[in-house]
């Protein structure tokens, strides 16, 4: 498992659920972005705090987002 350099952290989002609120991006836009498909991805996980990315996890509201560091799950 690869952690980011600074935060240390992998952030995965399950392209499925995602419907493409844009709520990750607009609690995290260094972090996050919508593709083509308006579907999120991960521009750069050390874009933010690791709090804050916990926080865009958060706001998303089909929990599409998951935040895993170096002891294990973050969010969910």
């Amino acid at each position: 498992m690869e952690l980011s350099a600074t935060n240390r952290i992998r952030i995965e989002v399950d392209r499925d659920l995602c419907i493409g609120s844009g709520d990750c991006v607009d609690s995290a836009p260094a972090v996050f972005a919508l593709d083509d498909d308006g579907k999120a991805i991960v521009i750069d996980p050390d874009g933010a705090a690791a709090d804050d990315v916990v926080e865009a996890g958060r706001n998303c509201p089909v929990t599409a987002i998951f935040v895993i560091g170096e002891e294990g799950d973050l969010y969910p």
